[in-house]
């Protein structure tokens, strides 16, 4: 395979305004279920002079500050992301910028169940990266949770369904 194409299968981690996760773990299993490789991006310190919590325009101006040349983008806050509307969300992916957002805010409340509950929601929105849209099953990684106990519902795994989608896209790109 390429080069080309493995940087193709790689996630870019960066940590918004300084934001230090302890899951580091979770976000790398999140990248496996892909078959991609996790980057840490410690690197290049992503500081926004953020005056919103709204998801979609912390990505807009996000795309500003990263590298033009960039992959596959997983930004990591702890604040809390809403969506248009008001509503709370755990995060959000533009598949056609290639960058998403999660927030560790309500996902590691209780940490017994932080490092599951993280890893979950990251894979969620990866998944938006390939084609994935939400799924009716309400334990495929894929199904839209909108609070904690419809993450907690989930499996950490693709149902039989989304892997099937997600390989014939997978195939495709490795040829």
């Amino acid at each position: 395979m390429s080069n080309r194409k493995l940087e193709k299968l790689s996630v870019e981690l960066y940590f918004l305004n300084n934001y230090a996760s302890r899951y580091l773990e979770s976000y790398r299993a999140a990248a496996s279920l892909y078959n991609m490789k996790l980057i840490e991006r410690v690197d290049y310190p992503l500081k926004l002079d953020l005056m919103t919590t709204v998801a979609n325009e912390i990505i807009k101006e996000s795309k500003k500050a990263l590298p033009k040349n960039h992959h596959y983008v997983l930004i990591v806050s702890n604040i809390m992301l809403t969506d248009s509307t008001g509503s709370r969300i755990f995060g959000l992916t533009d598949p056609k910028e290639k960058i998403a957002i999660i927030s560790e805010e309500r996902l590691a409340s209780e940490p017994a169940l932080a490092r599951e509950r993280i890893m979950k929601e990251a894979a969620h929105l990866i998944g938006h990266f390939w084609g994935l849209g939400h799924c009716t099953n309400e334990t495929c990684i894929m199904s839209y949770a909108q609070n904690l106990n419809e993450v907690d519902r989930k499996l950490p795994v693709l149902c039989k369904s989304c892997r099937e989608d997600f390989l014939k896209v997978y195939n495709e790109l490795i040829k």
